[in-house]
């Protein structure tokens, strides 16, 4: 398999190997720079070019490694493996300094290929690394750092015409994710569009943009449409997992109990859906939107409700129930279809001006929605209702980004869910940026590491709220703490 960079770079190739777990070796080349790239199983083993600056005596050199007279002792034009064999032989690095020395030179090289936007490539499955020869990476993290530096003309270009919608992968990705990646990516709560999540994300295009590649490369997001290269690859392999595949189980006890459970959320959702149609009076009321809402709003709330109650996801269920669905959708349709346009929204508001205008006293504005499901969600807590919490502390902060507290109280309400403590640190960092001399935020972000047994990450966290505010005995005391256990 061959290509064009400008079609399939680097950083997709990597993870669309890692997704068909293939193994072989990707040569890229761009004019007279080649490098190659060797895979295990999807796991990326190694990495080289033919730059002089990327031989490992050089990269030695270069990073004040060794001292002149060690450096002197190397044979200078001798392969890579033949150096290290030296520096073993002869005690000048440990095995484990030479594997984390290696692994750096590899990643050195890599940093460099993922940002190559020209030039071509080609995969030979047939390629295999000798045992010993393969180094550790923080793969996901060089390619998060890719997708950061990449020009934006080319990151636009890679939504030119995407379809398909975004979802979280279930078993997530790794790595240290930036205040507007972990934004966007809890807006991915359920499969979403591109022009959805746009929309939900409140952030600007290209902010979005980079961090839906981000989050693609990562493995933190699916796309059900995305690019392949390799398919043919892939699907053999897909093939042959399926042929080597046991036959499926029949359920067990717990698995029916979680689908009857499921099914009973589900029949309390329309229950509740259906009585607030009954008691609604307008379109507004229809969509459960404010008066003033915009535009975008409007969408996002149709939207939300198609997700969840379009009768196309009722198909297989009672006719009665499938009857109640379809009128209550087509309700749903009509308002949307009248308030998403603004010539027939007018008209509406203007009819409807004397009937609503109790409605329109009630009617509350962005901050004050987002101030409610504040509330809500803090009472929820309260009352350990965590689901419930989580989820109005999450609209509060849709509706209000830029509110600092929002953010904190999302953050630290999400340390207790063990698969989102990445996003509860990306809220907080996010609420430490919008307000900086808040230092309880920074202590929260404390415990947070604390928990992770991050503890050097923890305690510069606290030094720098005592920074801010040398009065805060929290910050003091769990200093104190994790210096006395140090």
């Amino acid at each position: 398999m061959e290509g064009q960079l400008i079609k399939h770079p680097l950083a997709e190739l990597i993870r669309e190997i890692a997704d068909a777990q293939l193994s072989g070796a990707l040569r890229l080349s761009r004019g007279r720079v080649k490098a190659a790239v060797y895979f295990q199983d999807g796991a990326l083993i190694f990495a080289s070019s033919n730059l002089r600056a990327h031989r490992l005596a050089e990269f030695l050199r270069r990073n004040n490694i060794l001292s002149e007279s060690q450096f002197a002792a190397l044979p200078q034009t001798a392969p890579d493996d033949e150096v290290a064999a030296t520096l073993a032989k002869h005690g000048i690095l440990s095995s484990n300094s030479l594997d984390r020395i290696r692994g750096n030179q590899v990643s050195e090289v890599l940093r460099l290929a993922l940002l190559w936007t020209e030039g071509t490539w080609r995969f030979d499955s047939r390629v295999r690394l000798a045992d010993n020869v393969r180094v550790e990476l923080d793969v996901n993290h060089l390619l998060l750092e890719c997708a950061r530096h990449l020009p934006a003309s080319f990151i636009t270009a890679r939504f030119t015409g995407v379809a398909g919608t975004f979802s979280l992968a279930a078993s997530n990705g790794k790595g240290d994710l930036l205040p507007e990646e972990g934004f966007v990516l809890s807006r991915a709560t359920a499969p979403v569009t591109l022009a959805e999540l746009e929309a939900l994300s409140g952030l600007n295009e290209e902010q979005t943009l980079r961090s839906i590649y981000a989050l693609s490369l990562a493995g933190y997001l699916l796309h059900s449409d995305s690019r392949r290269a390799l398919v043919a690859d892939s699907s053999d392999r897909t093939r042959a997992r399926d042929a080597t595949a046991p036959a499926p189980k029949r359920p067990s006890k717990s698995s029916r109990a979680d689908t009857d459970t499921a099914q009973a959320n589900e029949a309390a959702d329309l229950d509740a859906l259906f009585a607030r149609l009954e008691r609604a009076t307008d379109h507004y009321e229809v969509l459960d939107v404010g008066r003033l809402a915009s535009t975008e709003e409007i969408k996002d709330a149709y939207h939300s409700l198609a997700r969840s109650y379009h009768p196309d996801r009722f198909h297989q269920n009672e006719s009665e129930l499938r009857s109640r669905v379809e009128s209550a959708f087509a309700r749903i349709a009509q308002a949307y279809e009248t308030l998403s346009d603004q010539s027939l929204r007018t008209a509406y508001d203007s009819r409807s001006s004397q009937s609503t205008k109790a409605s329109d006293n009630k009617s509350v504005s962005d901050a004050n929605r987002a101030e409610s499901s504040f509330q809500r969600g803090k009472a929820a807590l309260q009352q350990n209702r965590r689901e419930e919490a989580l989820r109005f502390l999450a609209e509060a902060v849709m509706w209000e980004p830029r509110e600092a507290r929002y953010r904190a109280q999302y953050g630290q309400a999400l340390i207790g869910e063990t698969n989102s403590r990445r996003l509860a640190e990306a809220e907080l960092k996010a609420a430490i940026a919008l307000d900086p001399r808040n230092s309880s935020y920074r202590v929260i972000l404390a415990e947070l590491y604390k928990h992770l047994g991050l503890r050097r990450r923890a305690a510069g966290e606290l030094e720098r709220a005592l920074a801010v505010d040398p009065k805060n005995e929290a910050a003091r005391s769990l200093l104190s703490m994790l210096k006395g256990k140090a």
